[in-house]
């Protein structure tokens, strides 16, 4: 079966807006980020999806929210979706993955995960995708994630870093072959 996937980074956050990369759990939306969730409704009904897949993480949450309202699209959280490290090696042995659950019940990788397990969690997040029977899936996530998937299914020689920008989209095609359409594509007007 033919698949698009569309992996879409969350919106503006404090860190970002600092100029910090983060992987923490806590990291929220900042009144841009907030508009901006808004502003991507629009083009993301353009692309006549079947269904999103979220990180746990509340910044991809509430990036996606608006357009769930809009939408009477299927919706799951999957916790092997969340951040994780920056990883510059293709040289990282993986590692078992564990979890953790926040206040709220909702499982996400351990605060102290290494970047092995943070490259099984990969693994762990493409099969996952392969395994969905929508042929049009959303994955709303997050930079570090997006660049590994990438690394993953183009299966690289080595370790390439794809730009992610808050908001920007980037579409993989799954069939005989693997091909990308655009990376990092602004959906915001």
């Amino acid at each position: 079966m033919q698949m698009d996937i569309f992996l879409l980074r969350h919106a503006e956050t404090l860190s970002n807006q600092k100029g910090r990369l983060s992987s923490g759990m806590d990291d929220t939306l900042t009144a841009l980020g907030c508009e901006q969730a808004h502003a991507i409704v629009s083009g993301l009904l353009s692309l006549r999806l079947d269904a999103i897949l979220c990180s746990p993480l509340s910044r991809a949450v509430k990036t996606v929210q608006p357009f769930l309202d809009a939408s009477s699209l299927p919706f799951e959280i999957h916790p092997c979706l969340a951040e994780g490290q920056l990883v510059l090696t293709s040289e990282v042995p993986l590692m078992p993955v564990g979890y953790q659950r926040l206040s709220s019940g909702v499982p996400v990788p351990c605060s102290d995960e290494s970047p092995g397990a943070f490259l099984q969690r990969v693994e762990h997040a493409k099969d996952l995708l392969l395994s969905q029977q929508y042929p049009r899936i959303l994955v709303v996530t997050h930079g570090h994630m997006i660049r590994e998937l990438l690394n993953s299914f183009l299966a690289l020689p080595s370790k390439t870093r794809f730009p992610h920008h808050n908001c920007g989209l980037t579409h993989l095609s799954i069939g005989e072959q693997v091909t990308v359409g655009f990376v990092n594509r602004p959906l915001i007007p």
